[in-house]
């Protein structure tokens, strides 16, 4: 294991057209500090590289945030997370920078104020580019990531080009072009091939092995794209952290996951990007992301493909 996602929160203040929070609302979740200490406490063995704070929500809107991120940051482990940025005012961006937050990666689509709405079903923009520009003002050493999702089109290159400039004097920032893909969660149709794998020989960024995912409730996951819950491995209120690891409920599913036994059908990993299936990898992703992508083509190569997340899973 070398990495954990911890999701705080299932509040999320957006209603993004490309994520399952928009179709389906999960019950409302805190995760609690008892519980959290029970996770770190359960992660002392491991040689965990960091600990992502993330999910299906906006941790930013979790009132104990500083609090979690104090108990991990003093646990020993580097912390990083996932925002949109709306909730990312000057003084919690002070608080977490005081922490020493390894990390930040925002989730931020386009800055035409239409748009905005029009995708995530919020005006928040107006506080989001003001926040950001005072993130980046303060970082020091601190890895910023700014994922800009879109379908690979026209559209998506003019956002490109749109949001480089606007942040162009902070070179820090690393900005990574990303598709929006029902990757293995609730469909939300916007991906227009759909993985549907007989076969199944492991996972491209290895979840069953490297990671443990946390949800809100206390419940640990297979991975981060079980947006329900569905696969469970256990509860930390009833197994350690090293009994969920080890625990029969993974390792079934890993044997499935590298077809040591056939797994079922509805298996959430025979319909997910990451999956690898026997065929070319690459091939697999070119098929179903750049055959289809115009980027290259008006951003140039070195603009596009260089820092593309699909190179992520390469």
């Amino acid at each position: 294991m070398k990495y954990v996602q911890i999701e705080t929160t299932t509040t999320c203040n957006q209603r993004c057209y490309f994520c399952p929070v928009s179709q389906s609302k999960r019950p409302k979740s805190q995760l609690s500090i008892s519980r959290l200490e029970k996770i770190l406490i359960g992660l002392r063995p491991y040689d965990i590289e960091t600990i992502v704070i993330s999910g299906f929500n906006e941790p930013t809107y979790d009132k104990q945030l500083i609090e979690k991120v104090k108990l991990i940051r003093k646990a020993g482990f580097a912390v990083s997370f996932c925002t949109n940025g709306s909730g990312l005012t000057p003084d919690l961006t002070d608080k977490l920078l005081e922490l020493k937050v390894a990390g930040f990666t925002i989730n931020l689509s386009t800055i035409d104020a239409k748009q905005y709405a029009k995708d995530r079903g919020s005006k928040d923009l107006k506080r989001v580019i003001p926040q950001l520009n005072y993130l980046f003002t303060q970082v020091d050493n601190q890895q910023i990531t700014l994922l800009i999702l879109g379908a690979l089109d026209k559209k998506h290159a003019d956002n490109v080009q749109m949001i480089t400039k606007q942040f162009a004097d902070f070179n820090q920032i690393k900005f990574l072009l990303s598709p929006i893909a029902d990757y293995a969660g609730k469909d939300t149709q916007v991906l227009s091939k759909r993985p549907n794998y007989k076969t199944l020989q492991g996972c491209s960024m290895a979840r069953q092995n490297q990671w443990l995912h946390f949800m809100a409730d206390g419940n640990a996951i297979l991975c981060c794209q079980d947006y329900f819950g569905e696969y469970k491995l256990g509860h930390i209120d009833d197994l350690t952290v090293t009994e969920i690891y080890q625990g029969e409920k993974i390792n079934q599913m890993r044997r499935w996951i590298t077809n040591k036994e056939e797994a079922p059908q509805d298996f959430i990993c025979r319909r997910c990007v990451f999956a690898l299936n026997g065929d070319n990898y690459m091939q697999t992703l070119k098929k179903l992301f750049c055959q289809e992508c115009k980027l290259p083509t008006i951003l140039k190569t070195e603009n596009s493909c260089n820092r593309c997340e699909v190179n992520c899973y390469l």
